[in-house]
């Protein structure tokens, strides 16, 4: 019978799924969550839905947010009654 460390000594260095969240880098959490996140963006997309949120390369302010839907992206500003604003198609 192989000791634990031999068999935990075989698990791939760059596997990181067998690594705690909270070891892995910013670039290694994100790979991690890719699948995660295309299949919510698949699903929402499906029934008709968007993305919200928030990309400091084409948003002026915090009350800016982009709504990604399948075939277009938009601008919108939100106001302090909660309601949304389109800006512009992006």
């Amino acid at each position: 019978m192989r000791a634990i460390q031999e068999i935990m000594s075989n698990i791939p260095a760059k596997d990181i799924h067998s690594v705690s969240i909270f070891d892995l880098s910013i670039e290694e959490l994100r790979e991690r969550l890719r699948p995660t996140f295309e299949a919510i963006k698949r699903e929402k997309f499906a029934k008709g839905g968007y993305l919200t949120y928030y990309d400091a390369s084409v948003c002026p302010t915090n009350k800016h947010m982009v709504h990604e839907y399948c075939d277009r992206k938009e601008l919108v500003r939100v106001d302090y009654n909660g309601k949304e604003h389109l800006i512009k198609t992006l």
